[in-house]
């Protein structure tokens, strides 16, 4: 895991969280899945980009993608010299506010290759990594208060989420760049 306090300027954080919150080229949605036959619904918004034609499937739901808006791009080509590693595909999760969250998880989908970097917008919020990737290991767990700006860079192998606050907090959105087997 490596994190990254101010990979953008907080003005820049200012004006991407404002362009992802009011762009008709995002397209925010609360899906509904299955888990264990009962249907639920996503405590967080989503929207997703990427090189036209991959499909990223989870929770038996395909993310079919279209090809990268201009800032989207850009900061795709910033983030990939920054880690050395290509992104092809950009999940975003829109928190709005506390109650809203990611449960414990691991991005490990079959045809997710290399690492994800994470950059965070907006609100501040707490995320957790269990610092090992093996499922039977023993856990070495850290947090980490991610700031707007701020970019982590980590094997989504590792399981990790963000949790809900009662702290009132604002939005905040994660922009989690991976790269998909096509």
């Amino acid at each position: 895991m490596n994190l990254i306090l101010n990979f953008i300027e907080e003005l820049e954080a200012q004006t991407l969280e404002n362009w992802l919150l009011t762009s008709p080229q995002v397209l925010w949605q609360q899906e509904q899945f299955k888990i264990y036959g009962r249907e639920v619904v996503a405590p967080r918004e989503i929207a997703w980009f990427g090189d036209a034609g991959l499909n990223y499937r989870y929770t038996q739901l395909d993310h079919r993608t279209n090809g990268w808006p201009k800032p989207l791009a850009v900061l795709r080509d910033r983030i990939q010299n920054e880690v050395n590693q290509p992104f092809n595909f950009l999940l975003l999760n829109k928190y709005s506010d506390g109650s809203h969250y990611m449960g414990w998880h691991r991005d490990d989908e079959a045809g997710c290759r290399g690492q994800i970097a994470s950059l965070s917008v907006g609100a501040v919020r707490r995320f957790a990594i269990d610092l090992n990737v093996a499922s039977n290991a023993e856990v070495s767990r850290e947090s980490v208060d991610l700031e707007s700006g701020s970019l982590l860079f980590f094997d989504g192998r590792q399981r990790h989420c963000l949790r809900a606050t009662k702290r009132p907090v604002g939005t905040r959105v994660n922009l989690t760049f991976r790269n998909l087997a096509s």
